[in-house]
């Protein structure tokens, strides 16, 4: 598998994690739900340590980590913001760099 899949498939992963975190600490903080401290504890991790982590990149980097791991965002976001070859090749470096920080 050529690493771009690859790391497409880890990013993928990566936003399914960071948003269902999100997802139980609003519930927690909305009293919607009542979660084990433990496990409050390893979603308020997991949120911070992307963040962190997509903090540090560059910022182009740091955009596309946004739009597309913190937010979930798909489509065709990135027109008002790059041309289509420079999206891929920031994409690219993102995701590597994201990736490799984690």
């Amino acid at each position: 598998m050529k690493r771009n899949k690859k790391d497409k498939l880890e990013i993928d992963l990566l936003s399914r994690s960071y948003l269902n975190s999100k997802r139980i600490l609003n519930e927690y903080m909305d009293n919607i739900m009542n979660y084990p401290q433990s496990v409050l504890e390893y979603h308020r991790r997991n949120v911070y340590h992307m963040e962190y982590v997509a903090e540090s990149l560059r910022q182009e980097e740091r955009l596309i980590i946004e739009k597309e791991v913190l937010e979930g965002q798909r489509g065709k976001w990135y027109r008002n913001y790059f041309s289509e070859p420079s999206y891929y090749r920031y994409r690219v470096s993102a995701y590597a760099n994201f990736l490799r920080c984690l």
